[in-house]
């Protein structure tokens, strides 16, 4: 993984920092560790079961000795112990080979920043490979990586799972701790709902291992990921294209690569199109949703102070940030002119959609819908479409688990993602699909 590594990040960028030496000295000693424990196959898998194995972690993910800034150029700080999941995956044997690129403070669907650059995707240089966990899904998707840990704010795990033909899983909220995140919020409660920390990976069933060595030991016996799923009994519900006003429609490459799964589970499941009540608002809803979030550290104090006149630095080119981190502050300044009566009906909507969604999925359900209306943009262009990114972060406001599913090739020859939906804490049920997706589509594919 090293030489593959050194290999593709000249062209695709994606490295924040490695750790090459330290681990190979850790891959020595877990070999060493084999040789002398006097301890079964089984019983190493049982204790350490990801012992040896190499992991890639986003950039705004702690990892001991590691720059921690999330892609700031003044914020360079080493982080001093792991986040509460890399030391989880580093306790069952997991061996971090570096922090991988990110966008300044994670606010932006590109992957760009001023102090490492912009990360492209491995299927086309020219095109972007999401963001915010970017750098994460461009390494593992050209075979530089084989599981890594990403986090999930407005799609931000899925979006680059998508562009870059990889699993990625959005766990249902408080799955996996936010401790050791940059940007953090003191905000706990509400932003625990929103925010998730998450696995990405080559292959769909090491979604469901790394998900259960990073999850906190107090929800593994809720979520059962161990316990088999007969697929055959889930029911498939399906939406082709949520008819949002302010976001393109769906390729027509992307229905029907959800024709085809359908198609699929059609020969052993119960499968239905639905159309749900305020859908085609989730742009709208999740984006005022998680924008009125109090707390959220960015490059500004209170409700956007100081905003306006970094955003007067930008427009002069004399600022060091990146004009995203710099509208966050500016979007925040204005929020107090939406009448709070807006905003009442704004979260009285989501509860409403919440409960809709419930109601259909149940405890046996799942929703097959787009990732992304198109295909990775070219770099620069995802500002064109920012609302596309709604189909992934209703599901942010919603707190429901959710899994990016590679399914084919666009005619263009970039990767194209659907993802896969269920009730709260029934994450299994994604990942049993995405499972059975694998085995009958194929998954990933470098070509």
């Amino acid at each position: 993984y090293i030489s593959r590594i050194t290999e593709v990040n000249p062209t695709i960028n994606a490295v924040i920092e490695n750790r090459f030496q330290n681990a190979l000295a850790e891959a020595q000693q877990a070999d060493d560790f084999v040789r002398s424990s006097g301890l079964s196959c089984e019983q190493l898998k049982e204790k350490h079961p990801l012992l040896g194995v190499p992991v890639t972690v986003k950039g705004s993910i702690a990892v001991a000795g590691m720059m921690h800034g999330a892609g700031r150029v003044d914020h360079t700080e080493r982080a001093k112990i792991d986040a509460t999941p890399v030391r989880y995956a580093k306790d069952a044997g997991a061996i971090p080979l570096l922090t991988s690129n990110v966008p300044e403070l994670c606010m932006n669907w590109e992957t760009t920043n001023k102090l490492i650059g912009t990360t492209a995707n491995p299927y086309n240089n020219c095109r972007t490979p999401g963001g915010s966990s970017g750098g994460e899904a461009s390494l593992i998707g050209c075979g530089a990586s084989l599981i890594g840990i990403g986090s999930d704010i407005a799609g931000s795990l899925r979006l680059p799972a998508h562009c870059c033909g990889i699993w990625g899983h959005k766990p249902s909220p408080n799955v996996v701790s936010s401790v050791g995140h940059y940007p953090d919020c003191k905000n706990k409660q509400e932003w625990n709902e929103v925010f998730t920390v998450g696995p990405l990976a080559r292959y769909a069933k090491d979604l469901k291992l790394l998900l259960s060595v990073i999850a906190e030991p107090n929800v593994k016996e809720e979520l059962k990921l161990n316990e088999m799923v007969d697929v055959s009994k889930i029911k498939v519900y399906y939406i082709k294209d949520i008819k949002s006003s302010l976001s393109t429609r769906v390729d027509s490459d992307i229905i029907r690569a959800i024709e085809e799964v359908i198609a699929h589970f059609d020969t052993f499941c119960s499968c239905t199109e639905v159309a749900l009540p305020f859908m085609e608002l989730c742009a709208e809803l999740s984006y005022l949703r998680l924008l009125n979030i109090d707390d959220v550290e960015n490059l500004f104090e209170g409700k956007g102070d100081g905003a306006y006149s970094e955003l007067l630095r930008f427009l002069c080119g004399k600022s060091i940030y990146e004009f995203t981190s710099i509208c966050y502050g500016v979007l925040r300044r204005n929020l107090g002119l939406i009448p709070a009566q807006l905003m009442k009906k704004i979260n009285a909507y989501i509860d409403k959609l919440r409960k809709e969604f419930l109601k259909v999925l149940g405890d046996d359900g799942v929703l097959i819908m787009p990732t992304n209306p198109c295909e990775a943009a070219y770099h620069g262009d995802i500002y064109r479409r920012l609302f596309n990114n709604g189909y992934c972060s209703i599901f942010n406001a919603l707190g429901f688990p959710v899994t990016n599913c590679p399914i084919k090739f666009s005619k263009n020859g970039l990767p194209l993602g659907i993802q896969v939906v269920a009730a709260r804490n029934m994450d299994r049920l994604t990942l049993s699909i995405a499972e059975e997706i694998e085995k009958s589509f194929g998954g990933w594919k470098f070509q």
